[in-house]
Formats: structure tokens, sequence, C-alpha cells
């Protein structure tokens, strides 16, 4: 790693209130909470417009419709997941970066948004008409992989070196 970047990662890891929610019995668990808990919001969201994309649920509702109405939620978690997740990382860096697991999550996770906000959007404001029905449940596929990529790779960070 970047000395410069080390450096501030370590005064970051070591300020006051980083030091309290990484060592009090409660901090570290209420941080973790939350961020399953975005985690939760983020993956129902996403499956909810997965199915609807493959033409599997929520038929009744159009494409952009749905993505109007679950794009706060979604919005709204990825900001839950990546804030907790951000704290949960700066207060034992040195044990994250040396985590296989956390750099497959962390690689994944930038595939999954870039996917979501790129690709996926573009699949649920274009003209679905002119597509193929097996087009639309790849793309699911690849979306649904992605993420539940990120929640199995943050699962393994506590349990694989």
């Amino acid at each position: 790693m970047i000395p410069a970047l080390w450096s501030v990662l370590e005064s970051i890891s070591n300020t006051h209130w980083i030091v309290v929610m990484r060592d009090s019995s409660y901090g570290m668990p209420a941080v973790q909470s939350f961020h399953l808990v975005g985690l939760t919001f983020l993956l129902a969201a996403v499956f909810v417009q997965n199915l609807r994309l493959s033409s599997v649920g929520m038929l009744e509702w159009s494409l952009p419709v749905l993505e109007r109405q679950l794009r706060p939620w979604t919005y709204g978690a990825v900001t839950m997941v990546i804030g907790s997740g951000l704290l949960m990382f700066v207060g034992t860096p040195a044990k994250y970066l040396a985590s296989n697991p956390f750099r497959f999550k962390m690689a994944a996770l930038l595939l999954a948004i870039v996917f979501q906000f790129v690709v996926f959007r573009r699949f649920f404001t274009a003209d679905t008409s002119a597509r193929r029905r097996s087009t639309n449940v790849l793309v699911a596929a690849i979306s649904l992989t992605l993420w539940f990529s990120v929640g199995w790779a943050g699962r393994a960070i506590a349990f694989v070196p």
C-alpha cells in the first residue's frame, strides 16, 4: 500500500470515536447490524427489480415505474451499506486489507454498482418490446450474481484468511 495512504488510514483508525466504536462491546456490533440491515434492503430492492426484469413477478408494474419506486430505497441502502462498511474498515484497516475475501468483495461491489447504475438502469428505461426475454433474464442473472457475491464475500471475511 502507498505509505501516505497507509498513514492516513492509521491516523483515522486511531481517532477517539473510531477507537471507542472498535473497542467497546456494542460499537462494532451496532455498525455491523446497520451494515446488514442496509444490505438486506439493497438485496430486496435489487431482487424485486430483477424479478420484474425477468418477467417472473411484479408484472402489473412497468419497468420504469418500478425502478422509480425503488430508487430511494436502493440509494438509501447503498449509502447505508457503504457508510457502515467504511466505519468497519477504518476500525481495523490492516485486517481488511490482508483479507482475500475483502478484496474480492470490493471488486464485486465495484462491478455490481457499475452494473446496477449503468447497464441495469438502461434496461429499466429502454423500450422492452425490442428485447428478447432471454436477454432480460441474462441481465437479471448477472445482476443477482454480482450483488449476492458481495454479500457472500462479506460473510467469508470472518472465516477465510
